[in-house]
């Protein structure tokens, strides 16, 4: 784990290096999205910059998971401190602590920002993430190291010697030197030690300022830097400690392996970058000699000599080159390094093969069988072929082993000029070539031997949870063998336990014993296919396949692979103590098989992924049902369970699935201040969890006791004591209510649940804070400065001043910001407690919380909730321009965000002398004697400086900053704001040359200062647009200043700015905006259509972007396979490909004029400008396909179809003239990949002018076609492989979710992706509530479950509509469908359900919501109740939820059943918000209202039904505690203030069409109520026009909700 990974050589950080400016800001650990129990999340930098004293800059923090509600954390590592989170790190070498970062609880988007970085902030940095509802967090994330130079310091770092690479047990000294005094050295090291020197760890002394390490150690890497005892920091340099084993590695210039005889090639060896401090020694690969070197191949497979090239030794930069290759030079090469100070010598590096090839040679090397690629135990012949004599077979093996035909280490003969290998082995992959007694050597082939892999997968019809399959599914088995080809034969078995007479099974993971019985070869079908046609529970087990082969003989058996079919009644029954859905850790778990009595010889069986099966001792106890006990639960005994007798009888099985650490959640509702008197509920919850399982208990947080249980809170490492809340523990449903509540009542608590019926206990859930509000309290907190609201850095004083002579009084608080922690004064090293007075001399963001004091005998003050923000960054503006012309007024206005009232402004010109250069990139740090301060310009009140008549002695940069009135707070600077004065006639002139508005990376700009009077001493200047002041040459190695003209030969983004020419008397030119872009990109257009018919036409058109400049010229390219042309980057991710120029005349546009099929392939283009070097990027790829009727050749394809299915077989085979050795399988894939069978994959091999791919996935689609050697070319096929669970489908509903009765209603079904397949049906169900006996199938990224019924005629063709001409409301309801595809015989997933709601003129029940309102608060109770005419029908409350629950009252165990149709929920939540409605037995429905619950403090009463016209409504805005009768609200319709003459209410007195709209309010606090839409409803209302307004209402509160 290294602190800057990648950064080699020396890295000096220091004012006057040329890597001052490199980024400081640098990954520790490479882990992006890790998968394990937990989510670990990645740390980035948003910058990609440099950042000095004073920059700013972004953390980054990224789950990988799109889903929302993640709240984002921010740590920075700090030495062991008490009340902080401690962290050993992984090696065991260090232990640290976790400081939150100020604000960083606020990061909802996964970004934290420091505004205006110092000293104070190198270091480490760490992020976390978590989410509230519910309460789960992620891992620590990577750690990110952050360097803030500091350009002003005088401090400097030296070292000797002067590298940063060393070795263990080397020497060196690190020397301070600077103006400061009281010069520190210290380190962060690899291991997150943060020391100074002496260091604790290693040898080492201080001395006069130079810290000598005498044999540094692996542990010793970092990065070091002074700090003098003023808090100034000097450069920095990252030391980094190999070990003895350093190993160099080894390449070559030439891009691939393979040379002509003649050429020259320079062989590289490089060690961490930096070349410098060492020698390289260069050797060949030899067999095994007397005095020479001797090595051994790590897996003690070989042993071979090195031989020392001639003059290697004095490779001092790493190179050796052969200058003129032969035959002779073919083999490995390796290089080693040394020191020549410590006589070290590294590691050899790893062997470099280099291929020789004689073009003239007649001689060939042929296999039989003709591939590259074999399997374990194949034989394989190698024939010798050319006009010499005396040919032997040599080789290399991967293994280092340098032989010739026979072989040592294999059966092996060699035969009239052939080596026959009898069975090859993995030691036999290697390169083999020919070579005759005169010299002569043929080509040279690589051999690849590979084991085989066999495994299972299946389809079904009918794919449900836990492995399970439903009676009558059709099971489809695919025994599948990856990377080999051959003609394989298929066997299939069930394992059963042990029995003689039967084959062993394969031992797996699993230490007990079975065997294989064979399956009847009924279901047995070609290409390793099984099929059980209609499953019954006989059919349940577990089945492993193997594959044969005659020639050569081999088989290998698949793992095995669990096949359930559910039995409606099992012959016994497996149950589970404690019977929930959730299993958590370290809990008691027993599994009963209930069997009947005169069953024998029953055992429990469990299932594990690919471990196979493991057989569970049962103990029969008292109550006759055999029993195995786990005492503490744990991820190992995660599985699938099922009791089998010895005769097959099997139970049912219950899956276990993997097991976290059971952390309740605690609520208030209301979740509020209290007043004296009111109600609270308490509300304890295990996510996933059934609560009727659960006992819960609550406590409150009091002072530490002996005899109390006790807690340490997680963060502040706080202890106290935990005090039962009274008859908490009756608590059932995980709900405890306070009556009437007192002020001894508030305090902190905390909740935790017990298991019925066992001892197992949760963990404690996360202190919360309940506060009463008491009027006359025994105490009060009294601020010093009697504010809440503060800034970082700001001190604060708060004491407690007690009413009577009780006495042991202490300062409290709850941060609420993650980690939320309880803590008592003093928190930090920040804070003092005097007697009574706690005294925080500098605040951070980690302050904020509620405060109040405490008696040791529980008495309370009152409550102060103090907020701490980081100060604002002002903003300058000049009005009317900053580009004002001559005479001009120009208003300076100085903003900070909120009030601006409590400021005083003032106003800064930068002094910007021609001498101070500033370097960094980000931000200019603006310090006091860079500034001027602008007469006047201190204000009491105001915010705005004029400047009147501005002149040219106006221009430059201006910048302000704010200061708190009584109070010694300053703003930083705001960032500066440049004004141009333009004058008519400047005394010089700034010309550009090319003069155009956009330039781009690496052009070449030069700028001329043309002077036209007798002024002197004239200098281009800038101020980029990345706050750095500067003149040409800039500090910027590109630039060159000779006088004039000034050349910028390789832009950069950075040098976006503006330029201008300044005298040394101060005079101006005018002033040049340069704006560089990013390298352009060029786009290639074609018509969308790219398959032609042969003898058609088509233009491309290749354009660059964000370029209107005419000066470019156009070069075209045609795709290649690799070696065939110029090697570039794809636009493809991390791909490249191989390019090949055409000959056209540079032209914007290409036409292929009748079009013949030889001109199929794939082009790019580029632009280069005209008469320069400057390229821009390549364009993407467009095929172009051409047919034609009478090819020369065709593509035989077996399956012949052009969709697949992932993980079948696909044989492509070229048919046509010559010999097939001319012909190739070539492709173009929808990756963006063109290669040639066997495509550098291991499922495709190559054979006989036939591609066979075993295996294959979704990147094997693409186009595909034959290509013969002469170029001729087959028609173009294209191929699209379907990976079952990718095409999502959704229904949209025409014209609208909400019609009337008699409207005509159409369902469409879609893909996601666009269409599946010709072939494609569409089915159409509607969703019900679940129900046995039907078809079900859960929700995509939800928890929802469905069942499904099939709707008559519901089987539709491609178009995938279902209409309904004439609607009732019995066509009410969810509506999914699902696509059949012919071509493959399966089934795509169910849609997402999409509610039609179908209003009747007179239905025949009314659905009545008590309280009558459509908005409610989260925590308040709701009744619904059908009512009807006819008394004899039963009707049910259903739902369906914005979360897309579908579901009959009752709902959850906050609901119930008052009688057959009244539908109570006691305590509402947001997952309740929805549509309700009445339906009965035969289908009949209701009308339907909308529910909204708000978790707010503010909603709006208003009617749950429409409005007729004529009739009256009044709307009120509700507080969740409100008493007060003058309540003062706002009202909203469709977003604009609506007038109300009453406070609190507004009254529609005669409601009309134009009463119709979207409503809300807000109360006095500017608290929001959600929206709520009032429909107007005439006596005979236009249908469509109501249908469209309900959808209008009904949109709009889904999108506010969510």
């Amino acid at each position: 784990m290294r602190i800057i990974d990648g950064l080699h050589g020396v890295t000096a950080m220091g004012r006057n290096s040329p890597v001052a400016t490199l980024v400081c800001f640098i990954s520790l650990i490479g882990c992006g999205y890790c998968h394990g129990n937990g989510i670990v999340p990645k740390l980035t930098q948003k910058e990609n910059q440099c950042i000095s004293k004073g920059a700013s800059v972004t953390f980054v923090c990224d789950t990988g998971d799109s889903s929302s509600g993640w709240l984002f954390l921010w740590y920075k590592v700090v030495p062991l401190r008490d009340g902080l989170p401690a962290v050993t790190h992984q090696s065991g070498r260090s232990t640290y602590s976790l400081e939150l970062q100020p604000e960083s609880s606020k990061g909802d988007g996964g970004s934290y920002t420091l505004n205006s970085t110092g000293t104070e902030h190198i270091g480490l940095y760490v992020c976390r993430a978590k989410k509230e509802d519910p309460v789960s967090y992620t891992e620590y994330s990577n750690y990110l190291f952050l360097w803030v130079s500091d350009p002003d310091s005088s401090g400097c770092l030296s070292k000797s010697p002067n590298r940063t690479n060393f070795v263990e047990s080397e020497s060196v000294s690190l020397t301070c030197g600077g103006n400061g005094t009281g010069w520190i050295l210290k380190r962060i090291t690899n291991y997150f030690e943060m020391s100074q020197c002496p260091f604790k760890t290693g040898a080492s002394s201080w001395e006069n300022g130079t810290c000598h390490i005498k044999d540094v150690s692996l542990y010793d890497s970092g990065v070091y830097w002074c700090q003098s005892e003023s808090g100034e920091v000097s450069n920095a340099f990252y030391i980094e400690v190999h070990g003895h084993g350093v190993v160099p590695r080894v390449n070559h210039d030439e891009g691939n392996q393979c040379l002509s005889k003649g050429a020259s090639v320079t062989l590289t060896c490089a060690i961490y970058g930096s070349s410098t401090d060492w020698f390289f020694q260069w050797y060949r690969v030899v067999l095994l000699k007397d005095g020479l070197l001797a090595d051994t191949h790590w897996p003690g497979k070989s042993t071979y000599s090195l031989e020392l090239l001639p003059h290697s030794n004095t490779g001092l930069v790493g190179s050796y080159t052969i200058n003129s290759t032969g035959l002779e030079h073919m083999g490995l090469y390796v290089c080693r390094a040394k020191k020549e100070e410590t006589a070290l010598h590294t590691d050899y590096s790893k062997p470099f093969f280099l291929r020789v090839h004689d073009p003239d040679s007649a001689a060939s090397l042929s296999l039989i069988p003709d591939r590259t690629n074999y399997v374990k135990s194949e034989s394989v012949s190698l024939t010798c072929e050319g006009n010499g004599t005396g040919w032997i077979l040599k080789r290399i093996t991967n293994y280092i082993e340098m032989s010739q035909c026979p072989f040592k280490t294999r059966a092996s003969s060699w035969e009239n000029g052939t080596c026959h290998i009898k069975a090859v082995s993995l030691y036999d992959s290697g390169v083999y070539w020919c070579q005759s007694e005169s010299g002569e050597f043929t080509n040279v082939v690589s051999i690849n031997v590979h084991d085989v892999r066999v495994y299972i997968t299946h389809e079904a019809a009918t794919w449900m949870d836990a492995e399970q399959f439903e009676v009558g599914d059709s099971i489809k088995l695919h025994c599948v063998v990856q990377s080999s080809s051959g003609a394989w034969t298929f066997l299939w078995y069930r394992v059963v336990p042990y029995r003689d007479g039967l084959l062993d099974a394969p031992r797996w993971k699993s230490d007990s014993r079975y065997s294989l019985e064979p399956l009847s070869d009924s279901g047995r079908e070609a290409e390793g296919y099984y099929t059980l046609n209609s499953a019954v529970p006989e059919h349940s087990g577990v089945y492993v396949c193997r594959a044969e082969r005659e020639e050569p003989v081999l088989h290998a058996y698949s793992p095995p692979k669990l096949i359930w079919v559910k039995d409606s009644s099992p012959p016994g029954l497996l149950h589970v103590s404690p019977n929930v859905k959730q299993f958590f850790e370290n809990e008691t778990v027993s599994f009963h098989c209930d069997v009947p009595e005169n069953a024998n010889g029953w055992i429990l069986r469990k299932y594990k992924n690919s471990e196979g099966p493991t057989d569970l001792h049962l103990k029969r106890g008292t109550e006759e049902m055999a029993t195995f006990t786990i005492e503490s639960l744990n991820n190992s005994h995660s599985g699938v369970y099922w009791c089998q007798s010895e005769s097959g009888k099997l139970t049912n099985i219950v899956n276990i699935p993997a097991v976290n650490k059971a952390i309740p959640r605690l609520q208030f509702f209301p979740d509020t201040w209290l007043a004296l008197g009111e109600s609270v509920s308490l509300n304890c919850d295990i996510d996933k969890s059934d609560l009727a399982r659960w006992r819960f208990l609550w406590y409150k947080i009091v002072l530490y006791r002996e005899d109390l249980l006790t807690f340490t809170d997680t963060h502040s490492r706080s202890k106290y004591s935990l005090q039962l809340v009274s008859e908490s523990s009756s608590g059932a449903g995980g709900t405890h209510t306070l009556d009437s509540v007192r002020a001894e009542h508030s305090g902190l608590y905390v909740c935790r649940a017990e298991r019925e019926q066992t001892t197992y206990h949760s963990e404690y859930s996360q202190p919360k804070l309940l506060w009463v509000t008491d009027s006359s309290p025994e105490a009060a907190l009294i601020i010093s400065s009697n504010r809440t609201q503060y800034f970082h850095s700001e001190s604060l004083s708060l004491g407690c001043v007690a009413q009577g002579d009780t006495g042991g009084w202490s300062l409290r608080r709850y941060t609420d910001s993650y980690p939320a922690a309880v803590s008592d004064c003093p928190f930090s090293e920040t804070a003092t407690w005097d007697q009574s007075t706690c005294n925080i001399s500098s605040l951070a963001v980690s302050d904020s919380g509620v405060y109040w004091c405490e008696s040791e005998f529980g008495q309370l003050s009152n409550l102060v909730k103090i907020k701490v923000d980081f100060g604002p960054r002002p903003y300058l503006k000049a009005s009317p321009s900053t580009w004002p012309a001559k005479g001009q007024t120009v208003t300076l206005q100085c903003k900070v965000s909120g009030s601006k009232s409590g400021w005083r402004f003032l106003f800064y010109r930068l002094f910007l002398p021609s001498d101070e250069i500033v370097t960094d990139l980000n931000h200019l740090e603006i310090s006091e004697n860079a500034t001027e301060l602008l007469s006047d310009s201190s204000r009491e009140s105001g915010d705005a400086y004029t400047l009147t008549s501005v002149g040219p002695e106006h221009s430059g940069y201006y910048a302000c900053r704010a200061e708190r009135l009584n109070s010694s707070y300053r703003t930083p600077y705001g960032y500066p704001r440049h004004l141009w004065v333009i004058d008519p006639s400047p005394p010089a002139s700034l010309s550009i040359h090319p003069n155009r508005s956009r330039y781009f990376k690496s052009e070449l700009v030069i700028l001329t200062c043309d002077v036209k009077g007798n002024s002197s001493g004239w200098t281009l200047r800038r101020f980029t647009h990345y706050n750095t002041a500067a003149h040409c040459a800039f500090k910027h190695g590109s630039v060159t200043w000779n006088e004039t003209p000034c050349n910028l030969r390789y832009l950069s983004m950075t040098d976006s700015g503006h330029y201008w020419c300044q005298s040394e008397s101060g005079e101006y030119s005018n002033a040049v905006n340069i704006t560089v872009h990013g390298t352009p990109m060029t786009t290639l257009r074609a018509p969308p259509n790219n398959w032609l018919t042969e003898g058609a036409s088509v233009t491309l058109t290749c354009m660059v972007i964000l370029s209107q400049s005419s000066d470019w010229e156009y070069l075209w390219y045609k795709v290649v396979p690799p070696g065939e042309g110029k090697l570039i980057k794809s636009r493809f991710p991390n791909t490249k490909m191989s390019v090949k120029p055409l000959l056209d005349d540079g032209g914007k546009s290409t036409r292929l004029s009748s079009v013949v099929l030889q001109e199929s392939g794939i082009y790019l283009c580029r632009a280069r400008r005209q008469n320069s070097d400057f390229h821009a990027e390549y364009s993407n790829t467009q095929p172009v396909w051409v047919t034609t009727p009478t090819p020369s050749a065709w593509l035989s394809i077996s399956p012949n179809r052009s969709m697949h299915l992932q993980s079948g077989h696909l044989a492509l085979r070229c048919v046509g003239p010559g010999h097939e050795a001319e012909w190739v399988v070539r492709r173009y894939t929808s990756a963006g990949q063109l290669s040639d069978c066997p495509f550098e994959t291991k499922s495709g091999t190559w054979a006989k002018s036939t591609c066979n791919i075993s295996l294959l996935s979704a990147q094997d689609s693409g186009v595909y076609w034959c290509q013969s050697t002469s170029g001729k070319l087959s028609n173009p096929v294209n191929i699209s492989v379907h990976v079952p669970g990718t095409h999502y489908l959704y229904v949209r509903v025409s014209p609208s979710h909400w019609v009337t009765e008699g409207s005509a209603v159409t369902l469409s079904c879609s893909a996601e992706l666009g269409d599946l397949s010709s072939s494609e049906r569409f089915h159409w169900y509607k969703a019900l509530p679940v129900t046995e006996g039907l078809p079900s199938f859960s929700r995509k990224y939800s928890e929802a479950k469905y069942s499904v019924e099939v709707l008559s005629d519901s089987s539709r063709g491609a178009e995938g509509s279902y209409t309904v001409n004439s609607t009732s409301p019995k066509h009410s309801g969810l509506y999914v469908c699902r696509a059949e595809i012919q071509d493959l015989g399966m089934y795509t997933e169910y849609s997402s359900p999409e509610l039609l709601v179908v209003t009747g003129r007179s239905p025949s029940a009314w659905l009545y919501v008590t309280p009558s309102r459509s908005q409610h608060f989260q925590s308040d109770p709701l009744t619904f109740s059908c009512k009807t005419k006819d008394s004899g029908t039963v009707w049910s409350v259903r739902r369906f939820t914005l979360w897309g629950e579908l579901s009959d009252c009752p709902f959850n165990d906050k609901s119930k059943l008052l009688n057959p149709s009244t539908c109570n929920i006691s305590s509402l939540t947001s997952s309740d918000s929805g549509v309700y409605w009445c339906q009965s037995k035969s289908g009949e429905r209701s009308n339907a209202v909308n529910i909204t619950v708000h978790n707010g403090d503010v909603i709006l009463e208003s009617p749950v039904h429409p409005l007729r016209v004529g009739e009256q409504a009044r709307l009120r805005c509700l507080g969740r505690k409100s008493t007060k009768s003058n309540f003062i609200a706002t009202f909203y319709k469709d977003g604009s203030h609506v007038d109300n003459q009453t406070p609190g209410t507004m009254t529609i007195l005669k409601a009309s069409k134009s009463d119709e709209g979207w409503y809300s309010c807000k109360d006095e606090e500017q608290r929001k109520s959600p929206g709520s839409w009032i429909l107007i409803k005439e006596a005979q209302d236009d249908r469509r026009g109501l249908r469209k307004r309900l959808f209008k209402g009904m949109y709009q509160r889904d999108k506010d909700m969510l």
